[in-house]
């Protein structure tokens, strides 16, 4: 069990592959686009900026009224929870003969706090394509695993639906989730 990153021109995408399941993880940072090789880190971790909202508060709380307390703790727990729900990364984890579950992982850098998982079997997963939309006045590629309900309806899942990471690396994952449907509507065909 080795995680290795395939991508050098983008370090923030690595997969662990096992004999029991592929992790396909973008983590939520990349390199500068300029040469530099800097980080840019779309979470923040608690700096020590943060250590004066305290004071603050502190000071501040005595000398305030009722109405004024109420708002000093509505923008507290507001600024807590923007700071615990940052994506931390995303994944795309293949399990043969079972399907894919797709996982966000948000919380404190480097703590996860919540997890949530899609889980699409592979009997009703039908394809996986990579699609473009537009956001803005940019063009983005997003990975979408097809799936077909038991009453022919179709959905979509996309894949690393906050991180939106770039071409190259969803390319990467595209080629190995097809070989994934292909083996698994191969198995699915074959007569018991």
């Amino acid at each position: 069990m080795q995680r290795v990153h395939p991508l050098q021109t983008h370090p923030e995408f690595s997969i662990l592959r096992t004999d029991y399941f592929h992790e396909y993880r973008v983590e939520n940072w990349h390199l500068a686009r300029d040469g530099s090789g800097s980080v840019i880190r779309h979470t923040c971790p608690w700096s020590w900026k943060h250590s004066i909202i305290p004071l603050i508060i502190s000071i501040s709380w005595p000398k305030a009224g009722s109405f004024a307390r109420t708002l000093i703790l509505l923008a507290t727990i507001f600024f807590v929870w923007t700071r615990c729900t940052q994506v931390i990364h995303e994944s795309v984890i293949v399990l043969p003969e079972h399907g894919i579950q797709l996982e966000t992982h948000k919380g404190l850098p480097p703590l996860t706090l919540f997890i949530t998982r899609r889980f699409v079997p592979y009997t009703i997963l039908r394809d996986v394509v990579i699609n473009e939309g537009i956001k803005r006045w940019d063009i983005r590629y997003y990975l979408v695993a097809l799936k077909e309900g038991a009453t022919g309806s179709g959905g979509l899942e996309v894949c690393f639906p906050n991180i939106l990471p770039h071409f190259p690396i969803l390319l990467q994952v595209y080629r190995d989730l097809r070989e994934f449907v292909a083996s698994q509507m191969s198995l699915s065909s074959q007569p018991p």
